[in-house]
């Protein structure tokens, strides 16, 4: 009697490719939303001071609101020097290690809020954040210049910049609600152990390293020259020169101005279902929703930059929208109305970022310098971040808050022509050279 015996499931290589390559996309993924997650985790503490400290800086021995301004706005500023020295650093240690000791800072900085007393020891731990910052922030675009490809980069950057700003939301919470019950001792040390937690997410699913699977043609050092030429390249330039302008005249301004506005056109209205509300928790409730929604939103925002090959259409379109908006927010508008436009353009300020984003991660995947080119990326980024809130406030004393929304609306849209024009040049030479390739084919 023949048993029959089953012959062993054949796949077909097309088929174990395919089911390989979505299995490495899944594991990347989780890759890039632990990062993400890790940084939320860290990012509570600087959160919760932006909600705190305006309220409790005589608690932990301040003498004056400037005080309170200055460190609130020396982390920022001490990043523009120490940006170089991180990217010196990623090339130089294992990227787990960079981010761990991102995390070990955070956990630091975060317990020191609340048992520290002296100005001279906050202004160290402000800017010991400053630095943990720059770890968290020029690690994700390595992270996720390594992980992704051409079909997925986007969206891992609309993940990432989502998700990261729960952290900021959660702080914000734990800062307006949890700090006046406990007092700000109790809720730094919380968050302070907390960051420390998330060391075992660092061991788990942080990779050692991620300088293994470049493209063969891109691997080796690039000289001084090469460097020089990159940064001349007019695409960066493009980029550097629209993220600065961005960073400082309408995200920076906006984010830095929300509850002065709000105050301004409303101080007499503001009330939510019959109890008055005060002009700084109306600006925290909008930037709540803002990072409530924003892992819904950035993410189907990357993957459709990443189904279209012309990214900039995404970014002109944009811009046109925050011109609409920000034009819209001097005007006589009732509260009802103008509390939903403020929401929107806040939105597409994050959706902005999302798509500068991965058209730069688009072009730098392709090129040598990475490390080099997004350090520089993160220092423009950081100098137009600094910049906002002091330009803003200096413009509005000089030409008042109408005019500054205008001109920032101007700039928006000049932003959008310009990208039009600069990008007309390239797609009509592309599509020349893939009309020559074809006709050459068929010779």
């Amino acid at each position: 009697m023949r048993l029959n015996r089953q012959r062993p499931l054949k796949i077909h290589p097309h088929v174990a490719h395919k089911l390989a390559k979505e299995h490495a996309d899944s594991s990347n993924k989780k890759t890039i939303v632990a990062l993400a997650i890790i940084t939320a985790i860290c990012l509570t503490g600087d959160s919760m001071l932006y909600i705190v400290l305006p309220t409790q800086w005589k608690e932990i021995g301040l003498t004056s609101l400037v005080q309170v301004g200055m460190l609130l706005s020396i982390n920022r500023f001490v990043r523009l020097p120490l940006n170089p020295l991180i990217g010196y650093i990623y090339k130089k240690v294992d990227f787990r290690k960079g981010i761990l000791l991102a995390v070990v800072l955070s956990g630091i900085t975060t317990i020191g809020y609340g048992i520290v007393e002296d100005i001279r020891i906050w202004v160290i731990l402000r800017s010991s954040w400053g630095l943990a910052w720059s770890l968290f922030k020029l690690g994700s675009y390595l992270l996720i210049l390594q992980l992704s490809n051409d079909l997925n980069r986007g969206n891992l950057m609309g993940t990432y910049n989502g998700l990261y700003k729960l952290g900021s939301l959660v702080g914000m919470l734990l800062g307006g609600v949890f700090a006046d019950l406990f007092g700000l001792k109790i809720i730094s040390i919380f968050l302070g152990i907390f960051a420390f937690v998330s060391i075992y997410f660092v061991f788990k699913y942080i990779p050692k390293t991620i300088q293994g699977n470049e493209h063969p043609v891109l691997k080796g050092k690039s000289s001084f020259i090469d460097t020089i030429k990159m940064i001349r390249n007019k695409k960066i330039m493009n980029i550097l020169f629209t993220a600065f302008l961005f960073n400082m005249l309408l995200n920076g301004m906006l984010t830095a101005t929300l509850s002065h506005v709000i105050n301004v056109k409303f101080a007499d209205e503001l009330e939510m279902l019959g109890v008055a509300l005060g002009a700084a928790t109306v600006a925290g409730i909008l930037q709540a929703l803002r990072w409530g929604m924003l892992p819904f939103i950035t993410p189907k925002v990357g993957s459709l930059l990443d189904k279209t090959k012309n990214k900039n259409i995404f970014l002109e379109v944009s811009f046109v929208c925050a011109a609409i908006f920000l034009f819209l927010i001097p005007l006589p508008i009732q509260l009802g109305i103008w509390l939903p436009i403020m929401f929107v353009n806040l939105l597409i300020s994050s959706i902005i970022i999302t798509i500068i984003d991965s058209i730069l991660t688009d072009y730098v995947s392709k090129r040598k310098n990475k490390v080099f080119i997004m350090t520089t990326f993160t220092v423009i980024v950081d100098l137009g971040a600094a910049l906002g809130p002091i330009s803003s406030y200096t413009m509005e004393q000089k030409v008042g808050l109408t005019s500054l929304f205008w001109l920032s609306a101007g700039i928006a849209l000049l932003l959008s022509v310009y990208w039009f024009l600069t990008s007309t040049p390239s797609t009509t030479a592309t599509k020349c050279t893939q009309s020559r390739l074809f006709r050459n084919k068929e010779i």
